[in-house]
């Protein structure tokens, strides 16, 4: 079940439940940033109505990140 869940500056959580529903995931990234975009109901709603998560982020986080879940997955596999 795809779910996301952010915690606002003021404290509040925020979450969006995609349930079992299709979900679309669109990923773009320029120079200096990357955005994730996750949208449900994408074949039964019109686009005002639909699910959706997105997030933007530095782009170089991004890839201090996914380089760290790649050295941590390689010594798994070891």
């Amino acid at each position: 079940m795809a779910h996301a869940i952010m915690r606002g500056k003021n404290g509040r959580r925020y979450e969006v439940d995609l349930g079992d529903s299709p979900i679309r995931v669109e990923i773009h990234a320029s120079e200096e940033t990357v955005e994730i975009f996750v949208e449900a109901d994408f074949e039964t709603h019109a686009e005002e109505r639909r699910r959706f998560a997105l997030i933007n982020i530095p782009r170089h986080l991004f890839s201090e990140a996914t380089g760290q879940a790649a050295r941590r997955r390689a010594r798994e596999d070891r």
